[in-house]
């Protein structure tokens, strides 16, 4: 059986196509221009940026405070208590680093000692403000650069750094101990807190390819007396 059309179907069929075909080049039309519009002319499409790697061996930033019952100080994050100590004479605290060049370096707080024997690589000045610090210089020169013609190759020599007396020990001059210089007597710095007068002693030795002295610094700058 053959099927007739009539010429109003075929315009219908027509009629269809053409209404599909114009609403798919107005939704197309209508896609770029809102493309145009959000992109341009403030939006670029760039190829991503290169990813820069920044290689971070160690954060100074982050702190931890240890509470005593004399004091309070704050050191990296890093540190820990040395329970045993074998400098002569022993300090009251010992704290050392754990983590990279901090394993080379460690602070030790003496506290109503007889320390007047002991001799050190480096000064650094500091006054006391009864139960805080002020740091008033920077870290010396390794001490055997300023006593002149007093160097011996052993033992300890009389120096002083910013008018303050210390001994410099010039029988181990290769090491890097910093001590504290004050005007309160040789390796003393008197402080005052709730508890009364004590006399205080701090070194810092850092034996790292590159000595930070600036941790030594802030740790004394940091410490509060109770």
């Amino acid at each position: 059986m053959h099927h007739m059309y009539r010429l109003g179907e075929v315009e219908h069929s027509h009629r269809k196509f053409y209404s599909i075909l114009g609403g798919f080049i107005v939704l197309v039309a209508l896609t770029i221009f809102l493309a145009l519009h959000f992109l341009s002319p403030d939006t670029r499409i760039d190829a991503p940026p290169a990813v820069v790697t920044t290689h971070v061996s160690y954060d100074t930033t982050k702190l931890q405070t240890f509470n005593e019952p004399l004091f309070s100080i704050r050191l990296p994050d890093d540190w820990k208590p040395v329970v045993h100590s074998t400098d002569i004479p022993q300090p009251i605290y010992t704290w050392q680093g754990t983590q990279k060049d901090n394993a080379n370096r460690w602070l030790s707080v003496y506290i109503d000692e007889d320390v007047s024997t002991l001799a050190v690589n480096r000064e650094l000045s500091v006054q006391s403000n009864d139960k805080s610090i002020n740091v008033l210089s920077d870290v010396s020169d390794n001490c055997t650069t300023f006593t002149g013609t007093a160097v011996q190759s052993h033992g300890s020599t009389p120096a002083k750094w910013q008018g303050v007396d210390f001994l410099c020990d010039s029988g181990n001059y290769e090491r890097d101990v910093v001590g504290v210089a004050s005007t309160d007597g040789l390796n003393t710095l008197r402080m005052v807190g709730s508890s009364g007068t004590h006399k205080f002693f701090f070194t810092y030795t850092d034996n790292s390819v590159g000595p930070d002295y600036s941790i030594f610094i802030n740790a004394l700058k940091s410490l509060d007396l109770k």
